[in-house]
């Protein structure tokens, strides 16, 4: 079998395994990878959305049209909150009368006191008598002050709806589940019937929101108006139904409580087919009159037909007057009342924009029902064909050509294909394709094609080329490929203390000398740095310019290698000053700078490898692994908290019975996901300063209380420390100093009942 056809059979086998691995193992409900493949189609469908609302134009869309409580309106009418509930009965009435096929408010209504009506009409009916001016100041007013008047011009409409706001149990707010709905709500004619264990899967909540009793029991539909978000904060999809986990009852949403009464459809007209992800809406007769695509949780994606006020919008003052705007231009109309106004709009992120009214996404939903377009997420079965499909095709193609790194042209030409297609099938039919998974599944096979061709086929003449072509003769290096000859190389994994040292502000100083004094100012703290590791059996990795990279308990195993480590630190901080004095006695020879010099050592224990890494003719004995990665970090992270030693939890747990540490943070550093609990090393036991042993129990007390999220207690002691900590020439901050900032963030932004303690530590 030729090279070629060995590619070609491998890109096909890795093309097979690929897909498998991505449909299977990016789909695994809850686990990471899921969420992450999730969140990353999902803006992929975002922007597939927003180019498909691009071609629309404002106020484009008159079927269905949102009333709105807009700045004129409140100009003519006064402070929306002031406004009597029988202004909203005047609209209903007006607007019922022009034959609309519904009124939907998107308000949630709370009932309003009515002590100054009765008082004027007590005050009317005990007038004997009265001007005629006056008279008929006071009928205008009861007429638009009548509290009853809303609710009896909604039971006499019957086409409109209103709003049901369902929320989850708040004990905290004392908002305690409901087990039952409130007696005062005849929900009867409200509720769908639907099977339990069809119930069971659609959104659920536990409680009502909603007061106004009389004003929902009178409405001729009610529907919940909840818009649950997407896990990054985003509406992609509305709910049909919620669940009423209390006394089982099932509500449709506000807009299909509207269809409902548009198409006709009975209390048992909702057909749940979950095997399909279909919603079928059958009417009286039997017919099914919609099939909605719909999620595992009976939710159907919003088909935005464009930007904000693609819908038309219309002044609330408007149509309160019918003077204003004739009741017949609602005939055949769905109208729904909402605000666009700042203060009183319901904002929601969406895909096609951030700030977009709530009830335009009810205006696009009930707009796609009744227009019979939905958006459709193709099957999972389909999903795999594709993903399959490609990868295959990928596969064969990148691994035809003689040069490995043509495939990777043959990759982008598959992937830009493919998204030109999902974008086609999204803007001309509405079917959302997945391009994340297939076009990750296109790029591991290429990366394995690749991969074969790169480290196995031509791994011996590559690696031997490349690494030894400047010491060795190329005659020599092609004997050794005919041979098969290679170095022997590896090293053994272990658990050991990782140590790394750094100078502060290395480069504000080395800027302003010579390279002669440069190297005589390094060599001279190098040395004693250096002697000071050796000395406590510690092993030297490298020198990193000013950096010194070392390790404990390897080549030679060290008992207690985390103490070493920690005496180590503390002698070399301890030796900073000799030196400095010496600096400092050279007069002007030196810049400022270094005659108050710091350095900042990071210490992490854990598994490592170490060993002869390198080649045959260059190895170094080094150390490899996440332990050393994490230990680096402490080094340079210690600058954002103003201290100079900084060690793990690991190599704390090993020397906390003989060092004085201060416990300082849970960090997620970066590079990494996991948090990290670090100290602060302060000395050996009996050897710490006298203040610490004032700021430390303090400075711990007030870490509970951070931990607690008591922000402002925390914040008082902490800076009372701040005041106690030595802020020694070249230290910028401190600990204390840094927490006390940080309570004042977190009061700022609060970040959760659930919150964990972590900081995450956005820069090395």
């Amino acid at each position: 079998m030729t090279d070629r056809q060995k590619r070609i059979f491998m890109g096909l086998l890795v093309g097979i395994g690929m897909s498998i691995l991505i449909h299977v193992g990016t789909r695994i409900p809850g686990a990471m990878l899921n969420d992450l493949f999730d969140s990353y189609e999902y803006k992929s469908y975002d922007a597939r959305m927003k180019s498909k609302a691009s071609f629309s134009e404002e106020a484009s869309i008159d079927e269905v049209v949102i009333i709105d409580i807009e700045q004129n309106s409140i100009e003519s009418l006064g402070n929306y909150h002031e406004w009597p509930h029988a202004y909203h009965g005047q609209l209903t009435d007006i607007v019922s009368s022009g034959n609309p096929k519904a009124i939907i408010f998107d308000i949630m209504f709370d009932q309003k006191g009515a002590d100054n009506y009765y008082l004027v009409e007590a005050l009317a009916s005990n007038q004997s008598e009265s001007s005629p001016e006056l008279q008929q100041v006071t009928d205008q007013y009861l007429i638009g002050h009548d509290p009853s008047r809303f609710v009896w011009s909604t039971s006499q409409s019957t086409v409109t709806h209103h709003a049901l706001v369902f929320e989850n149990s708040d004990s905290i707010n004392f908002l305690y589940a409901m087990d039952q709905l409130p007696e005062a709500y005849d929900a009867a004619n409200h509720v769908l019937e639907v099977a339990p264990d069809v119930a069971s899967r659609l959104p659920m909540a536990e409680r009502l929101g909603n007061t106004y009793f009389d004003l929902l029991t009178s409405s001729h539909g009610t529907g919940a108006a909840n818009f649950p978000q997407d896990k990054d904060g985003l509406i992609r999809r509305a709910p049909t139904a919620i669940h009423f986990k209390g006394s089982g009852e099932v509500f449709p949403t506000l807009t299909l409580s509207a269809v409902r009464d548009i198409l006709g459809i009975p209390t048992n007209g909702f057909i749940y087919d979950f095997d399909n992800h279909l919603l079928k809406l059958r009417d009286t007769s039997g017919t099914i009159v919609r099939e909605i695509p719909i999620d595992d949780q009976g939710r159907m994606y919003v088909n935005y037909y464009g930007l904000f006020k693609t819908f038309y919008y219309i002044p609330y003052m408007y149509c309160f007057d019918p003077e204003m705007l004739d009741p017949s231009y609602w005939d055949g109309k769905v109208a729904l009342v909402g605000s666009s106004l700042p203060g009183l709009m319901d904002l929601r992120n969406t895909p096609v924009q951030e700030s977009f009214a709530g009830v335009e996404i009810h205006a696009n939903v009930i707009h796609s029902i009744l227009q019979n377009e939905f958006v459709t997420r193709t099957s999972t079965a389909k999903n795999f064909l594709s993903i399959l499909f490609l990868s295959l095709v990928i596969g064969a193609l990148s691994a035809t050509p003689k040069k490995p790194f043509w495939g990777f042209l043959i990759l982008g030409v598959g992937a830009t294909v493919w998204l030109l297609f999902t974008y086609s099938q999204f803007l001309n039919n509405r079917i959302m394709w997945e391009v994340i998974r297939p076009t990750v599944a296109m790029a591991l096979t290429q990366i394995g094609v690749f991969s074969y061709t790169f480290l196995i086929l031509d791994k011996d003449k590559r690696f031997l080329k490349n690494t030894f072509g400047t010491y060795i003769s190329p005659k020599l290096i092609d004997q050794m490929i005919d041979n098969k000859e290679e170095p022997k190389l590896g090293g053994n994994e272990a658990v050991h203390t990782a140590f790394f040292t750094d100078i502060q502000s290395f480069s504000a100083f080395s800027e302003k000398m010579s390279a002669t004094d440069l190297v005589e100012l390094l060599n001279s703290y190098l040395t004693v740095m250096t002697t000071i590791l050796l000395e406590n059996q510690g092993t030297l990795d490298k020198y990193i310019g000013d950096a010194i990279v070392a390790f404990f308990g390897a080549p030679m195993p060290v008992e207690n290698h985390e103490y070493w480590a920690c005496v180590t630190a503390l002698k070399m901080q301890a030796q900073l000053d000799p030196l400095r004095q010496k600096w400092e006695r050279d007069g002007d020879r030196w810049p400022g700078e270094v005659h108050s010099l710091q350095n900042r050592i990071g210490i992490h224990t854990g598994s490592m490898v170490t060993g002869n890494m390198g080649s045959t003719h260059r190895m170094n004995y080094t150390m490899m692994g996440d332990t050393v990665n994490i230990a680096a970090r402490l080094e340079s992270s210690a600058k954002q908290y103003g201290i100079y030693t900084h060690i793990s939890e690991e190599t704390y747990g090993a020397v906390k019975d003989s060092m004085i540490v201060r416990e300082l943070d849970k960090v997620i550093v970066m590079g990494r996901s996991e948090p990290v609990q670090t100290y602060e090393l302060i000395a050996e036991k009996g050897q710490e300063p006298g203040i610490y042993k004032e700021i430390i129990p303090q400075f711990h007390e007030a870490l509970e209380l951070y931990k607690k999220q008591e922000w402002d207690k925390a914040q008082t002691v902490f800076e009372s420390l701040e005041k106690l900590e030595d802020m020694f020439p070249g230290r910028k901050t401190n600990p204390s100093h840094v927490y006390s900032e940080r309570c004042t963030h977190l009061k700022n932004n609060p970040p959760g009942e659930d919150w964990d303690g972590v900081w995450i530590l956005t820069s090395k």
